[in-house]
């Protein structure tokens, strides 16, 4: 459930048209960085594109249409601040509330952390629990109880530092939702159906897939590898949502004020910019990203789960707004959104990949630690390489060169290095605009 910050161009440039974005997610889709690719678009006038490419199941023929359902993760943590903007509208709560006098007597979480801070991240809380410890690291949150989360907050919600920079909090959105459920003594997804989804007639949105809904469901892929959906119980307004590209072409209308519904003024209040510049020139509302000068601004979320990406974003002073959806862990649709939101913002770069001798491969199967002290551990089989880092799983890395690899899951590369002996001895990680060595070492048995 990651987010990203991308630095918009100042000017509103034309749309890309529509027959580019079909070349763009078959392009991807043959280069096998995910499945499928659904992407919509809302017109100013209230017309609505649809672009669809690929298929349900890797390898299968099912084809994906505007009723596939996919999980769309961190894309649920709008829904839960438009949750809290309506029960402020109704008084039922305030921003100002200490998030602990909504909790157990026993949870010892600050006073100083309002529900504000938990929809803006600024409550202090660290990005995950530290009691986090997955016993299925394929459906990661699935195991987490209340119980657990009460015991994390009591102790790393005690002395943090509340209001400064945000710093993404999934266990502070998941708090957040919980809130709402004790608040009104309803589970999250009847909070959600209930006040969201069915007054916009979002009627595929839900948290798990209803079983006659079952020919309609996506599977998950890491790349092209079948991976197991996600379920998230305790944290589930941070990320438990499963919708379609129609649903959420709905509610990006509704976010634009193109549906005559009650819920525009609270969306639009939950738009507000409530916190300074997180990154770039991104602040945060309730739950929104909002990135770009003022009046020209984007509003967005994107959402990624062990195998689906998403996007959502609006932008107010055209009138207009995209939704990407992917069955893959595909960061990719972060820049397809924000590339037909402002064609000056570049897409991302679709690498050809090249068969390499296994024999080379095999060189650098090993074990490699950075600086930082985590560990890199490269396997190879059946001819294809995979790299595992510390607290990760492991993910197939491929070939541009013969010793230049990247991810499909994240947009990083691995590049291999020799030795004046002509032998493999680190390695050099490319992320986030940094290049990080690791060296090559024999790992001992403890």
């Amino acid at each position: 459930m990651a987010m990203i910050m991308l630095l918009l161009s100042g000017a509103i440039t034309a749309q890309i048209t529509s027959p580019d974005v079909q070349s763009i997610i078959e392009e991807r889709i043959e280069a096998g960085l995910t499945p499928a690719i659904a992407v919509g678009i809302v017109r100013k006038d209230g017309s609505r594109e649809i672009f669809l490419a690929g298929t349900r199941h890797i390898g299968g023929d099912a084809a994906i249409d505007e009723n596939t359902i996919f999980e769309i993760g961190s894309i649920s943590k709008v829904f839960t601040g438009i949750l809290l903007a309506q029960m402020i509208d109704e008084g039922t709560l305030g921003l100002s509330d200490p998030a602990r006098m909504h909790l157990p007597d026993e949870v010892t979480l600050s006073e100083d952390i309002t529900l504000e801070h938990l929809a803006t991240h600024t409550s202090g809380l660290p990005r995950m629990p530290g009691n986090f410890a997955p016993k299925d690291p394929a459906n990661p949150y699935a195991d987490y109880t209340l119980e657990q989360m009460y015991e994390c907050l009591s102790y790393e919600g005690k002395d943090t530092t509340v209001g400064g920079s945000p710093a993404y909090s999934n266990l502070g959105m998941g708090l957040l939702g919980h809130v709402l459920e004790r608040r009104t003594g309803k589970d999250y997804e009847t909070l959600m159906i209930e006040r969201i989804a069915a007054p916009l007639n979002m009627n595929s949105t839900t948290i798990k897939p209803r079983p006659e809904d079952a020919l309609r469901v996506a599977g998950g892929h890491a790349g092209t590898t079948p991976v197991s959906a996600w379920d998230i119980p305790t944290l589930a307004g941070a990320g438990d949502i499963n919708s379609t590209l129609n649903d959420m072409l709905m509610f990006t209308a509704a976010n634009l004020g193109q549906l005559e519904t009650d819920l525009y003024k609270t969306m639009k209040n939950s738009h507000t910019p409530r916190t300074k510049q997180a990154g770039g020139s991104t602040t945060i509302g309730l739950a929104w990203h909002v990135t770009g000068e003022p009046g020209r601004e984007i509003i967005w979320h994107n959402g990624g789960t062990g195998g689906f990406a998403s996007f959502m974003g609006v932008r107010p002073n055209t009138g207009e707004g995209v939704v990407v959806l992917s069955n893959a862990s595909y960061r990719g649709v972060d820049s397809i959104g924000f590339h037909l939101l402002d064609s000056d913002t570049p897409l991302d770069i679709v690498r050809k990949i090249i068969s390499v001798d296994p024999g080379i491969l095999s060189e650098y199967v090993g074990t490699y630690m950075m600086s930082s002290g985590a560990i890199f551990t490269i396997t190879l089989e059946n001819d294809q390489l995979s790299a595992e880092l510390t607290g990760q799983p492991s993910f197939p890395i491929f070939a541009t060169s013969d010793d230049e690899f990247f991810y499909k899951v994240v947009d990083a590369q691995l590049t291999f290095l020799r030795n004046d002996d002509g032998q493999v001895d680190r390695l050099v990680l490319h992320q986030n605009g940094q290049n990080l060595p690791a060296m090559k070492f024999e790992q001992t048995s403890p």
